[in-house]
């Protein structure tokens, strides 16, 4: 796997496994934005709380950002009000600015050093024939609140065919900013756990048990799934789809203060950084279904390619991606689900700072039992079948067919040697058909190849020396382990004895 710009820069103090049962008011479980943003305003009203992390704080999805800020939300204002009406578009637009506006406070009052800037936002288009759509976007943000405007004045000298200008949007260093708040969470006496991983959640008359792969035990009034890919949510699952979105940063001579939308499919994003004194062009997109991609390098390169048309940059410095899961209906689901004690946060697409920064928020004052006007149109009861349907539809028809072709498969190789070093292949070990990987220096690693969600085989992820599974999106690494939910499992390791 890749390390990203942000993880390779960042000062993260690591800190301990939980090591034995504790009592809380609150069990957060996952530590990134979301999670860490609703324990540092838990934390600050007296709430007890432990925030449950299976690798390290920021790990997950969070270090695999973009880390954009901005109002510009991946679903178009004017699909919002054809499926959540005018007032559901004016409420994502507030949402997303009080984000925005929350993040600002906090870097102030905590004393963040986290590089936060103000920048503006520009939608554009290359294609003609997406003018119009362009235009109809213009009136649909206006409507919602948004201070955007029409340019032909863009930093960068691109030829566009349309664009739009939104005034302060925001950036900055999503780890640093990440450690900041675990810090600010532990200043006020909550507890931050890495390499805890949560296993399930239990139920009782006295509230919650999280079940943890080490054997503690947290007792929680209630439990904030924070966690991308929610445990014990499988309805919530077929409303959600997970894809892999990459990411390439390229050094540059100077730095352009902007964000940059395109209208292509799959739709390109583009921002500048200055991190330890060298800037950046950061430059996303080329997302795919995670599973079902490109297993080969191709995304990073035609990410690369594109950067080199519009942009003065050679060669790209760091290269990574990121787990995003799409809604159905083109919104978050967050709050309880199943549950008033457990509370869930997923489907952000590609604006997981700003959409983080709402659930975080949003979760926190549920269980504070404080009103919110989002509550209703984030709801994670939610259903909009005009909006949705075809979408549920068509992300959860391949599942069973999946699932056949994975019991259907045969062996990639017919021997071991024939796996090169860097490689991973399905091959029959010890009479399995496993999952088999060749490090660097020559050494043999066999997996089950059957995802322990729900039975699905997994594919290798050549980028990134993964295997990922194509029906939910779980993903593991080269031992087994899982790095990507919803599986909690990891694949079962198989003597090394070939058939």
């Amino acid at each position: 796997m890749h390390d990203s710009l942000w993880s390779v820069t960042a000062q993260v103090d690591r800190r301990p496994a939980l090591a034995e049962d504790i009592p809380v008011d609150v069990a957060i479980i996952g530590a990134g934005i979301t999670g860490l943003t609703a324990a540092r305003e838990l934390s600050r009203r007296g709430k007890r709380v432990a925030v449950l992390e299976a690798r390290a704080v920021g790990a997950g999805v969070t270090g695999g950002t973009t880390a954009h800020i901005t109002e510009a939300i991946d679903t178009r204002y004017t699909t919002l009000e054809k499926d959540f009406g005018r007032e559901g578009a004016r409420l994502a637009a507030a949402s997303s600015r009080e984000a925005l506006e929350h993040i600002r406070r906090v870097v102030a009052e905590e004393g963040i050093s986290c590089g936060l800037e103000a920048v503006a936002g520009y939608l554009y288009t290359e294609r003609r024939e997406d003018t119009g759509a362009v235009e109809e976007e213009l009136a649909a943000m206006e409507r919602a609140g948004l201070r955007v405007s029409t340019t032909n004045d863009l930093p960068v000298p691109l030829r566009v065919c349309a664009a739009l200008r939104l005034e302060d949007q925001g950036q900055f260093h999503a780890l640093a900013y990440l450690a900041g708040l675990a810090r600010a969470v532990e200043a006020r006496g909550g507890a931050v756990w890495e390499g805890t991983r949560v296993l399930s959640v239990e139920e009782t008359d006295e509230g919650c048990h999280v079940h943890t792969e080490a054997g503690p035990v947290v007792r929680a009034q209630h439990v904030v799934l924070a966690t991308h890919a929610p445990l014990n949510a499988a309805l919530l699952g077929t409303k959600v789809a997970q894809y892999r979105s990459y990411v390439i940063a390229c050094p540059v001579a100077a730095a352009v203060p902007a964000l940059l939308w395109d209208t292509a499919d799959p739709y390109h994003y583009t921002r500048w950084c200055t991190v330890d004194g060298r800037v950046y062009l950061i430059v996303g997109g080329e997302d795919h279904k995670t599973g079902l991609g490109d297993a080969t390098d191709a995304p990073f390169a035609r990410l690369l390619a594109f950067a080199r048309e519009r942009f003065a940059v050679s060669e790209a410095s760091h290269r990574w991606s990121a787990q995003v899961v799409e809604p159905v209906d083109g919104l978050p689901f967050i709050g309880p689900h199943g549950s008033p004690r457990t509370l869930v946060a997923t489907g952000y697409s590609g604006n997981g700072m700003t959409f983080g920064t709402v659930a975080g928020l949003l979760l926190a004052a549920r269980v504070l039992g404080e009103p919110s006007p989002y509550a209703e149109l984030y709801a994670a009861s939610r259903i909009k079948p005009m909006a949705s349907l075809p979408t549920y539809l068509g992300e959860n028809k391949d599942f069973p067919l999946h699932l056949l072709s994975g019991a259907l498969a045969r062996p990639e190789v017919s021997s071991l040697a024939e796996i090169a070093p860097g490689q991973g292949k399905l091959a029959s070990v010890a009479g399995h058909l496993a999952a088999v990987y060749r490090d660097r220096s020559g050494g043999v690693t066999a997996v089950s190849s059957i995802c322990p969600h729900m039975g699905c085989r997994v594919r290798f992820n050549a980028p990134e020396h993964t295997w990922d599974c194509p029906c939910h999106g779980s993903r593991f690494d080269v031992e087994g382990a899982v790095v990507d939910g919803p599986a909690t499992r990891p694949l079962r390791s198989l003597p090394l004895k070939a058939d």
